[in-house]
């Protein structure tokens, strides 16, 4: 496993900027898809500067083998030379794609591909992560509250035959039709060879970390979890549900636990304040809880409106990926794309976004100009301010109180 470094100067300085009321970041580029080539746009994002020279656990060869004085003999009497070529170090540099809110009820009953088109293909990454907002299971009954979605089987075979690697299922739809059809979520992601991140028929299931081998001793782990959780949702020693959140201690601790088994940390994790583009206050301190116990990048979802990237240090938060796979949205509600993180082993080198605009099956279609491809580019680069809509819900506090219980039961 590849070293971990970790300095608290360089921590101070992405924390410094992960609490930026502006949220700013530094330059990004938005990438607008190519007009006709299907292949993945380059990333314009530089290396991190002065970066330490790379560790693995492998030593090279020397370049050349020595010369013994009989051998320098035999050499000097013959005609030809032999070269012992060069050592090549194995290439370790890789991609992770993201995107947000997958909603597939309407989509998948009507046999659309809402993934078709989109650019990156997410089968093109090394690792492709999603947040699955609805059941996947024909059996149970629907939760008191004011939306529930789900989907037929067949959208977990869909979601894999798009390239999806996680899935996040720590979010407020999880347990829409009950225990049994999240178990049935759970299963059938899985049977796809899918991983199912937080949630799962008990809680350490739904609060256990899951890694994957990307390269040759390149280990990514994945943590998830939701501080949007309504009544009932949260899984415990003896009932499926989803990791929450407010477990704050339980979800550092095994983060950190992560973090001595891989080399890089994705948190992904389900929170903030519906259509609002500016993330809040709660987000911003438990994305520097988060890296300060050892995580790398934490990638977002809930608000079903993009919120800012910032990036520093080889550290990355995106507060928000809005709508990815959804319903019919013609506003900043389908306003979405794709975000792009490369590495070098366990070193993030920089990232980029590619926007997509919800069609009329929401599904995101890539768009490389216009006022809605502007406005996503001033929200992913932290100006975010000057186009936030009013807020709709915000996510819930956990309580016991009836008041609480009740706005618990109509979060969306």
């Amino acid at each position: 496993m590849l070293s971990r470094p970790r300095h608290a100067a360089a921590l101070t300085s992405v924390c410094a900027a992960l609490l930026a009321v502006a949220c700013s970041t530094s330059p990004v580029r938005v990438v607008p898809p190519p007009p006709t080539s299907t292949e993945a746009p380059a990333v314009a994002q530089p290396a991190v500067a002065d970066a330490e020279p790379r560790v693995t656990e492998s030593t090279a060869a020397p370049l050349t083998a020595p010369v013994t004085s009989a051998a320098a003999s035999r050499s000097a009497a013959s005609s030809t030379t032999t070269v012992i070529p060069a050592t090549t170090q194995p290439d370790l540099t890789w991609t992770l794609l993201a995107g947000g809110d997958v909603l597939m009820d309407r989509s998948e009953a009507a046999g659309v591909d809402p993934f078709a088109g989109i650019q990156p293909a997410l089968g093109s990454a090394d690792i492709a992560v999603v947040n699955v907002e609805m059941v996947i299971s024909e059996r149970g009954e629907p939760a008191d509250k004011q939306y529930v979605f789900r989907a037929p089987p067949s959208a977990a075979e869909r979601i894999a035959a798009a390239g999806v690697d996680v899935a996040n299922l720590a979010n407020n739809h999880a347990m829409d039709y009950g225990p049994e059809a999240l178990v049935d979520t759970v299963d059938l992601l899985e049977a796809n060879g899918v991983i199912a991140l937080g949630a799962g028929a008990t809680s350490g299931d739904a609060y256990r970390h899951r890694v994957i081998k990307v390269r040759p001793g390149v280990r990514v782990a994945f943590v998830g979890a939701s501080m949007v959780v309504p009544l009932s949702f949260a899984a415990t020693q003896t009932r499926p549900g989803i990791a929450s959140a407010y477990q704050r201690d339980r979800v550092l601790a095994n983060v950190r636990v992560a973090a001595s088994e891989a080399d890089v940390v994705i948190a992904v994790i389900h929170w903030g304040i519906e259509r609002m583009t500016c993330p809040e206050g709660r987000q911003r301190d438990f994305a520097f809880e988060l890296l300060r116990n050892g995580a790398d990048a934490v990638i977002g979802h809930h608000p079903h409106v993009l919120q800012p990237v910032v990036f520093d240090d080889g550290k990355l938060v995106a507060y928000s990926l809005g709508n990815f796979v959804w319903h019919y949205r013609s506003g900043i509600t389908g306003d979405t794309g794709v975000l792009q993180i490369d590495f070098d082993g366990d070193e993030m080198l920089g990232w980029s976004f590619h926007p997509h605009l919800l069609d009329l099956n929401g599904a995101p279609v890539p768009a490389s100009e216009g006022a809605r491809v502007d406005r996503i580019n001033d929200i992913i680069s932290g100006d975010c301010a000057r186009h936030q809509p009013p807020p709709t819900t915000a996510a819930p506090q956990p309580s016991t109180s009836a008041a609480a219980r009740s706005a618990m039961r109509s979060a969306s």
